[in-house]
């Protein structure tokens, strides 16, 4: 089929008739009509049956459509990419972060980003990792940003930075007087525990089965910043990512380092075999520094 054939298949199928395929193509029926006859004689089968006076998709007409739809997906793409390019003051960014990311340093890299580039738009969706995948693969969002991504084959990583977990605990908490305690020292507290839905939320559960220590769990979170709020409010100490330490200053909790460390990556997520937008790619490289600069200039205190 040549491009015109796919093009005038794609508008009828999707259009339900001549008629509207000719107005959303804005050209002639006749002219479509005969587009479509000769898309056929050319393949030797019809892709539609004509009852009375409707069209009815053959069952090749339906194979043939699926095929089609993903080019048209493909073009799509094309097109964006084609918008942005060499458009830096006008472009659009479509991110899903993690909700841990997602409550301190990824609006600080926005902000910065749009103050350089006041003209730049970002549509931002605050997803879980599985649910990031899913929108990449649907081509729902450009990039991602993720802890410790888990590898997929039509996913690319691309390295940002590595963090550690750190402990919690509330501010009245008796803890060894040391930069850094292990998960013996937690021994017999109220401890707030993440799920394993998440790739760090499994990490952790990991270790915690590894170390054979028993804790007192009074809750179960999925969310780090629950967790972190929990240990605020004093109802007892749990174990998340330092970027959720990091964020909303003010609080009064205790922070300490883990000893042995337990440290993984954040990493920025895009389709495989596609070059994100370059208004994509410039804003990566702005966050992977701001984000250098957060880890630095924000210290825990411990």
């Amino acid at each position: 089929m040549r491009l015109r054939h796919i093009e005038v298949f794609h508008a009828v199928y999707s259009c339900n008739s001549i008629s509207n395929a000719a107005r959303l193509l804005n050209v002639s029926q006749p002219s479509v009509s005969k587009v479509l006859r000769h898309a056929e004689d050319q393949l030797g089968y019809q892709l539609f049956e004509r009852v009375k006076g409707k069209l009815i998709p053959t069952s090749e007409g339906r194979q043939l459509y699926q095929e089609v739809s993903k080019l048209y997906l493909n073009l799509d793409s094309i097109r964006r990419l084609s918008e942005n390019l060499g458009r830096m003051d006008n472009g659009l960014i479509r991110l899903a972060v993690t909700p841990a990311l997602a409550l301190d340093i990824v609006p600080r890299a926005v902000a910065s980003f749009i103050e350089v580039h006041p003209n730049i738009r970002f549509d931002i969706e605050t997803l879980h990792h599985g649910e990031i995948i899913s929108s990449l693969l649907e081509k729902k969002i450009d990039i991602g940003i993720a802890f410790d991504p888990s590898s997929h084959p039509d996913i690319a990583e691309q390295f940002l930075h590595k963090c550690e977990f750190v402990c919690l605990a509330p501010e009245g908490e008796r803890l060894p007087d040391k930069s850094r305690i292990s998960l013996q020292d937690l021994a017999g507290k109220n401890f707030i525990s993440l799920n394993g839905k998440g790739p760090l939320g499994r990490l952790l559960m990991s270790q915690l089965e590894g170390s054979n220590i028993q804790l007192n769990n009074v809750a179960n979170v999925e969310t780090y910043h629950i967790a972190k709020t929990l240990a605020n409010l004093g109802v007892g100490c749990a174990i998340v990512d330092e970027i959720t330490a990091r964020s909303n200053e003010g609080e009064t909790v205790q922070v300490r380092k883990m000893a042995p460390a337990l440290k993984f990556n954040i990493a920025a997520l895009t389709l495989q075999n596609e070059l994100a937008p370059m208004v994509c790619q410039q804003f990566l490289g702005h966050f992977s520094d701001s984000l250098e600069r957060y880890l630095s200039e924000n210290g825990l205190n411990v």
